[in-house]
């Protein structure tokens, strides 16, 4: 799963988890590019080395294409060849694949998208994300529907989209969500401003039957050096008080050099309600927290071309049901790597 409202996807997904940009402006035919993270990693569950999840890995790989087809008609694609598809499909590895069209304060868009879940960390960029909370590790954040958005002003934009289920499976795909977001911007003077991307969403997680998240994205940056985040999420079920199924994180970031940037952050996730479905990205039963830090560094950082380097470690403590998750009680996650980020090709008008 990280906010990335310039882009195709801007109206529809939050600014982080957009198709990379760097290059792309509204007279590009194509923009190309590709970009690559690779890790070397510890990690320890209550002193003891996880043997499958410690060395060299390679994160993630992608292929990004994006431009304007005709005025107010644009497209992006992002071909993630990382993944493992989780049904066989081809279309498991296509993260995006959304065609859109604005045409004054109106935008219109159709195909594979992000589903519109309000919170920074959810709306990150995948390669960006870095130890994140059990919601973002799990949930199936990419799915065909379409979407509608209205600018309301300068600062407010308002996007409905329906969905395919994050719950749908290869043999149960006719399962729906409904999704609602606003994002927004206020700027306080020349050294500080709030944004938000708030959602308020309905998941069918079996037939008929819906859940309902409520997701309050913050952001907060002062000066343009130092941004803090606060996500709040809360996930209710039918035969759930309300409450019981949260993710919240808290990250401060200090960019005190152009070329460095340090990061700490802490996420909880818990899922104490009775329901008795296994549809939750928190299993039931969980309760955990993650504590940590970043440390990043970019020797090349350029509008077309990107390269960074950095360290993390996180420790998590608590309980997670969910034996799958990378953190789980009195884990220890510590990471050097590097991430590469190119411009292949940048056709213009």
């Amino acid at each position: 799963m990280a906010i990335c409202l310039q882009s195709v996807l801007a109206a529809f997904a939050s600014p982080a988890d957009t198709v990379p940009s760097r290059s792309w402006t509204d007279e590009s035919v194509l923009a190309l590019n590709v970009e690559a993270r690779l890790d070397g990693q510890i990690v320890t569950n209550s002193g003891t080395t996880n043997d499958a999840q410690t060395g060299f890995m390679g994160k993630y790989l992608a292929l990004n294409a994006q431009g304007t087809i005709t005025e107010g008609l644009r497209y992006s694609w992002r071909q993630r060849f990382s993944r493992t598809p989780k049904d066989a499909t081809f279309w498991d590895q296509t993260d995006v694949l959304d065609l859109s069209y604005s045409t004054g304060k109106f935008d219109f868009g159709a195909g594979k998208q992000v589903v519109l879940i309000g919170g920074y960390e959810y709306n990150r960029e995948p390669i960006e994300l870095m130890c994140p909370n059990l919601f973002v590790s799990n949930v199936a954040c990419y799915q065909f529907g379409i979407s509608a958005g209205y600018q309301l002003t300068a600062s407010d934009h308002l996007a409905f989209q329906v969905s395919q289920s994050l719950f749908a499976t290869a043999s149960n795909r006719n399962l729906y969500a409904y999704n609602l977001q606003w994002s927004s911007r206020r700027d306080f003077g020349d050294y500080l401003r709030f944004e938000t991307i708030w959602s308020v969403n309905e998941i069918e997680y079996q037939k008929g039957k819906y859940c309902n998240y409520v997701a309050l994205g913050n952001k907060l940056v002062i000066d343009e050096d130092i941004t803090v985040l606060l996500d709040l999420m809360t996930r209710t079920y039918p035969d759930n008080r309300a409450f019981k199924n949260n993710t919240f994180m808290l990250e401060g970031s200090w960019e005190f050099h152009p070329k460095w940037r340090a990061t700490a952050k802490v996420s909880y996730d818990c899922n104490m309600g009775v329901n008795t479905t296994k549809q939750s990205e928190v299993a039931r039963g969980s309760e955990l927290t993650t504590l940590g830090g970043v440390m990043e560094w970019y020797p090349i950082r350029k509008k077309r071309h990107l390269l960074k380097a950095h360290a993390a470690i996180f420790y998590s403590f608590g309980k997670n049901k969910n034996k799958a998750d990378l953190m789980q009680k009195n884990t220890l996650y510590a990471s050097l790597g590097l991430t590469w980020q190119m411009n292949l090709l940048n056709l213009r008008r």
